[in-house]
């Protein structure tokens, strides 16, 4: 499968934790950050968005300029302008064939949550696009743990405080070693 001529498909992870690795609290974000929407907007923009169900229903709608697949145990659920797929290798396909009809060159496949999709596609990924709280909430649903030593951490960007929010910084984890294949003949 061809997605651009010099680039192979590639799964990217996008989140936003403490770091304590919550999450959220089930029902949708817990903290709003100054920025870190736009910075999520910039990163995912032209690319699908593989999320659960929850997640979905955080979000509310499908977001302009990318394609939500939702992963779901529920054969009948549907959504407007969302493809639902059962498993993660469903949801690589489907987005996979997504880049190839719009024919931009993208070749990122975002994992966007919540945890048990993170679980499910972290060892797809290549890349973690993380947002770090300066907090630890004492319960909600988790980032999995994951070996940090098979990742290289760069802190991109650090941002103070403010009112109403905490501390956060951009980091971007790059995987030491290649990932799984994403499609066996990509």
């Amino acid at each position: 499968m061809a997605i651009a001529e010099d680039k192979k498909l590639e799964m990217v992870c996008v989140v936003a934790m403490a770091r304590n690795r919550v999450i959220g609290d089930g029902t949708g974000l817990i903290w709003h950050l100054p920025g870190d929407l736009k910075r999520v907007k910039a990163l995912t923009m032209g690319s699908p968005l593989i999320m659960g169900r929850r997640t979905w229903d955080s979000i509310g709608r499908a977001l302009p300029g990318r394609l939500s697949i939702v992963l779901t145990r529920n054969a009948h659920w549907s959504a407007p302008e969302a493809v639902a797929v059962s498993n993660m290798e469903a949801a690589i396909s489907a987005g996979a064939d997504w880049l190839q009809a719009q024919g931009q060159g993208e070749h990122r496949i975002i994992l966007f949550g919540g945890g048990e999709i993170y679980a499910a596609g972290l060892d797809y990924c290549n890349v973690i696009e993380a947002t770090i709280i300066d907090a630890e909430p004492e319960s909600g649903v988790c980032f999995p743990a994951f070996d940090e030593n098979a990742w290289q951490d760069t802190r991109l960007e650090s941002l103070a405080s403010g009112e109403g929010h905490p501390a956060f910084h951009y980091h971007q984890l790059v995987r030491k070693i290649p990932p799984a294949d994403l499609i066996s003949n990509s």
